[in-house]
C-alpha cells in the first residue's frame, strides 16, 4: 500500500511505532482502559498511529494531542481542507504525521477505506494495541495470526 498524501513530521516513521485499533462499538468501562492506556504513554518516547473517525478513535486522538505524545493521524479519506486547532498546533510542533491512502476526491469514510486504512497502520507499526475487538468483526479478521497485539478490553 502506497500512502497517496502525508503532511507534517515524517522523522516519526523511523521512531518505535504502536497503532491503536478499535472497533466501532465498545462495552461499558472500555474507554476508562483506553484513557488508562493513553496516560500511561511516556511523552518524549512513545508514537502512536490512530485514526480518527470513530467516536472512539476521535477520544484517543484527543487525548493523545492534549498529552503531546508524537501522532501518525491516519486518514480513510482525504485531508480536511482545515485542521483542528490542536492539530494545528501539533504540526507545528513537528509531533504530528497526518497520512492517507485517499486521493483528493474521497470525502467520506467507506467500510473499504477504513478497513485500507487500518491496513496501512498495521503495516507501518512495529506494536499493535487493539482497544476493543468485536468478536467476528474486521478489526478482529485484521489483527489474526499477528504476534504484535496487546488487547485492552477482549
Amino acid at each position: 500500500m502506497d500512502i497517496i498524501r502525508q503532511m507534517g513530521n515524517l522523522k516519526l516513521m523511523t521512531k518505535h511505532k504502536t497503532a491503536f485499533l478499535c472497533s466501532r462499538r465498545v462495552p461499558d468501562g472500555a474507554y476508562a482502559l483506553m484513557r488508562d492506556w493513553v496516560d500511561g504513554l511516556t511523552v518524549g518516547e512513545a508514537c502512536v498511529i490512530c485514526g480518527n473517525h470513530s467516536p472512539v478513535e476521535q477520544s484517543v486522538c484527543a487525548r493523545l494531542l492534549r498529552r503531546r505524545i508524537p501522532l501518525i493521524l491516519a486518514l480513510a479519506e482525504t485531508f480536511p481542507l482545515v485542521w483542528p486547532e490542536e492539530m494545528e498546533a501539533a504540526f507545528r510542533e513537528q509531533r504530528l504525521l497526518a497520512v492517507t491512502l485517499c486521493r483528493e476526491n474521497v470525502h467520506r469514510v467507506t467500510a473499504r477505506s477504513a478497513f485500507d486504512r487500518n491496513e496501512l497502520m498495521l503495516s507501518l507499526a512495529d506494536d499493535v494495541v487493539v482497544g476493543y475487538c468485536a468478536a467476528g468483526g474486521n478489526v478482529e479478521s485484521q489483527v489474526s495470526g499477528l504476534g504484535n497485539v496487546n488487547y485492552l478490553v477482549y
